[in-house]
């Protein structure tokens, strides 16, 4: 299996991500920043997790077996989420160097939501966090590193969604 398409859905998936969340930064930084914006980039990525395997597929007399959807799925999000993770390191480092303090107000502004939920120590805790909060590279990669984790699962869901091996008579 050559991994031309898995390869065309990340980049699709990652400049598709990269387009929405330059859209709402656009708009307000802040929304970059929001859960609900970053979250339901989720669907670029499933998207191309499924059409990576299915293309694959189609170029397979209609099967492809578990392994390769896998393979197809996975790569999809190793890409798309490489550009994304390196988007947000030039774009905090370089683009928009505020960008760090804004997420922090951010956080802290999201931190009143805790309020009477924290104690004094946790909360000082988690304003230490915020302080030291950084984006160096280091720092994006190992965040991309442990995405690949969640990636991984969501790309197992996928190749079995699209998986179709061949009847057992056709079996070689």
């Amino acid at each position: 299996m050559k991994n031309d398409h898995a390869i065309k859905f990340g980049l699709l998936a990652g400049f598709g991500t990269i387009l929405f969340l330059f859209i709402f930064y656009s708009i307000d930084k802040k929304l970059i920043l929001d859960h609900g914006v970053i979250w339901s980039t989720m669907f670029l990525y499933i998207i191309g997790m499924y059409m990576a395997p299915i293309e694959e597929r189609k170029n397979n007399d209609g099967y492809i077996e578990f392994k390769p959807a896998l393979k197809a799925a996975f790569l999809v999000w190793v890409v798309a989420n490489g550009l994304y993770h390196a988007y947000n390191y030039l774009l905090f480092n370089f683009i928009d160097p505020e960008m760090l303090s804004v997420q922090r107000q951010f956080m802290r502004d999201n931190m009143g939501q805790l309020e009477g939920v924290l104690t004094e120590e946790m909360a000082q805790a988690v304003e230490d966090s915020i302080e030291f909060l950084n984006f160096d590279f280091m720092t994006v990669f190992t965040t991309y590193l442990s995405s690949l984790v969640g990636g991984f699962l969501i790309a197992v869901v996928v190749a079995r969604m699209v998986r179709r091996n061949p009847p057992v008579e056709e079996q070689v």
